[in-house]
């Protein structure tokens, strides 16, 4: 027996392109990780007839079903009363979950429009989930064969109802198996130069499972076990990945379930080593990600976007002759860049990158996708430059972003 999840992401807003979506994939995270399979997900709008066949085809298939938003309390706002639909019977009123939102609001000196009432509301046999970070309580009912649980859709609010009360739940529920993830990070080859290497382990049904996603230029190996433990689930992992390591060779940069911004702050934390950058092409998109990662700035310094020749000049102190000589786009421009920026905030490593991201702007001796990177550190500077293809400029620059992870990552702690 498997313990069958699915997760559902309700709201008009999400099938119109007005907001993404980023709720299930920490959902599909979570509840693996306990050793549910998450075997769908599902967008569907606020319109009930829609709403009503989504969640009644998904409890009929699935034991948990896990649904994000409709909650709110305006009349758009329709999961309870679907539920209520498919369940048969009349919305009840809750009296507790009343006086919480009323105290949420009252307490934030906010109004208390009646309105708010109908987040109160729960389908017939429902149990109400507490929301200590908000108006939309949350509820749990048996529909059909699976347990739905209904918990807001904003994420804040989402990981709370999911930690506090959700996962504790689904972890007593028979039929979980312990899985275990390994990713092998790759820059260089294509995805089908890639999948050719490593095609035998990528066979259906195999256990662990082998697959490629790929993402601006990057490449993720993902090693997914199942076990009767997650040690074993881990041990079936690693064998794996260690028949892979050799098939890679060069290609294969970092491993790790993290993200590559925290594992990038991770390695400098464990180097003691601050950081610097020094950024054109990019436009600051290595700095953002960096500082998405919480207790970045215990090891990122700062720094500074020089789109043009003047800010090169003026901010990193990149000499007017380098520039004349040799143009933005080239290793010695990367390498002053990299310098300056050392210099201006006392990091022990700067980073830069200098390009053309397209779609204008290239020549045929710097063709659009021709990205030069410099790392300076006390051992002294180094500059490449990568010919990125021309796949449009988000790809350029967030491949470059990818080569600025991997130089990082490539320095010993």
């Amino acid at each position: 027996m498997t313990l069958v999840a699915e997760i559902l992401a309700i709201g008009d807003e999400l099938v119109h392109g007005a907001l993404l979506d980023t709720n299930s994939k920490w959902l599909a995270g979570e509840l693996e990780a306990m050793g549910a399979v998450v075997q769908r997900f599902v967008v569907v709008s606020d319109d009930p007839v829609e709403l009503r066949a989504v969640i009644a085809d998904s409890c009929a298939r699935a034991d948990v079903v896990v649904a994000t938003g409709g909650l709110g309390p305006t009349l758009d706002d329709r999961t309870r009363d679907v539920v209520a639909d498919v369940l048969g019977g009349p919305l009840w009123f809750h009296e507790e979950s009343w006086a919480q939102v009323q105290q949420w609001l009252q307490g934030r000196r906010r109004p208390v429009p009646e309105s708010n009432r109908r987040q109160a509301m729960l389908p017939p046999g429902a149990v109400p989930i507490a929301n200590p970070v908000g108006t939309a309580p949350g509820f749990q009912v048996k529909i059909g064969k699976a347990w739905f649980f209904a918990v807001p859709g904003v994420p804040r609010e989402m990981k709370v109802l999911m930690r506090d009360h959700v996962l504790g739940v689904v972890a007593k529920m028979p039929g979980l198996r312990p899985m275990a993830q390994l990713w092998l990070r790759v820059l260089g080859p294509s995805e089908a130069l890639l999948g050719e290497r490593i095609e035998k382990f990528m066979v259906p049904h195999r256990n662990p499972a082998v697959g490629i996603t790929a993402s601006g230029g990057l490449l993720t190996i993902r090693i997914v076990a199942s076990a009767q433990t997650r040690e074993q689930a881990a041990g079936l992992c690693e064998t794996t990945a260690a028949e892979l390591r050799p098939l890679l060779g060069d290609w294969l940069f970092c491993e790790g379930t993290v993200e590559l911004p925290e594992a990038v702050v991770q390695r400098l934390k464990a180097a003691g080593c601050t950081l610097a950058l020094a950024e054109s092409c990019t436009g600051g998109l290595a700095a953002a990600r960096l500082v998405d990662v919480p207790g970045a700035s215990a090891v990122f310094r700062g720094g500074v976007v020089a789109y043009a020749d003047e800010s090169k000049e003026d901010l990193l102190g990149v000499p007017r002759a380098v520039l004349q000589q040799h143009g933005a786009v080239s290793e010695p421009v990367a390498a002053a860049m990299a310098e300056g920026a050392r210099a201006r905030f006392g990091a022990d490593v700067a980073l830069s990158t200098t390009g053309v991201a397209g779609p204008d702007g290239g020549t045929a001796q710097k063709p659009v996708g021709m990205v030069c990177f410099a790392l300076a550190s006390a051992d002294g500077t180094r500059a490449w430059t990568l010919r990125i293809p021309d796949l449009g400029r988000a790809f350029v620059r967030d491949r470059a972003v990818f080569e600025v992870w991997r130089a990082l990552l490539a320095r010993s702690p």
